[in-house]
């Protein structure tokens, strides 16, 4: 994400900092702008006549429920290598 040499401290909590805000911006967005609409819709008679733009909907918000998970393991995995850095590689040969 930002310049910093790979496997640094700098770099573990500059990336974590900004998957943690991410996920923040992102659930906010979620919560105003796609839950009042989608709890407007998903009545019984929604799924009824489920049909092929149900389904691209529902696509569409199973990629958006994925993404928090993307980001959360993101984040989780630099605050790992933080707690537990990698080990050093020799890159002589």
């Amino acid at each position: 994400m930002f310049k910093f040499d790979k496997n640094t401290v700098p770099y573990h909590v500059t990336n974590m900092i900004f998957y943690v805000l991410t996920l923040v911006v992102v659930g906010l967005i979620y919560y105003f702008a796609f839950l009042p609409p989608l709890l407007e819709v998903t009545t019984g008679e929604f799924f009824q006549n489920f049909g092929m733009r149900q389904v691209g909907g529902s696509v569409f918000f199973l990629i958006l429920v994925i993404v928090p998970f993307v980001l959360v393991a993101a984040a989780g995995y630099h605050l790992y290598r933080l707690i537990k850095p990698a080990p050093k590689v020799s890159t002589d040969f």
